[in-house]
């Protein structure tokens, strides 16, 4: 039985069959109330909005216009280095723009590097009340106490 197998290995299983359940409760961030994901700057060509960028640098536009955005895109990624933030969505708009002959329109909700930087990354979370209902929960520890008795007895027989 897995609850006498050697520790290292136990441990491993016991490890990963823990992060397989995890995964099955992982939640993930809400973003709406993050300010790091609100809008950065609009691309407008005629008074029509043709991209919408958040401030982590994160580009929404129409199919129509999904290769000229693309290809702006790379082109700001490569030259400025930048992987995120404030800085990254400045030099996609302004690429966007300039590819589409467009004009840049800040956000109010527009956010410096050092106020991004200093936002706090929302994280994936686990909902551990729900996943300690679930019966895998149960069966993990059941095991683990298992493996606890095998080892208690081991000892037991290897004093004696």
């Amino acid at each position: 039985p897995l609850s006498e197998a050697p520790e290292e290995l136990f441990q491993q299983i016991m490890a990963a069959k823990k992060e397989e359940l995890e995964n099955d409760y992982r939640q993930p961030p809400v973003l709406s109330n993050n300010p790091a994901y609100s809008k950065y700057a609009s691309v407008v060509v005629n008074g029509k909005v043709v991209a919408a960028i958040d401030n982590n640098g994160f580009v929404e536009t129409s199919n129509a216009m999904a290769g000229d955005c693309a290809d702006a895109i790379k082109e700001a990624d490569s030259s400025s280095g930048i992987s995120n933030g404030p800085l990254l969505a400045k030099a996609r708009a302004e690429s966007i723009a300039k590819s589409v002959n467009g004009s840049i329109v800040m956000a109010k909700t527009a956010m410096s590097q050092k106020e991004f930087d200093a936002t706090p990354q929302p994280k994936v979370t686990v909902n551990y009340d729900a996943m300690k209902n679930d019966p895998r929960y149960a069966e993990l520890e059941q095991l683990q106490k298992a493996h606890y008795t095998y080892l208690a007895q081991a000892m037991a027989t290897s004093a004696c």
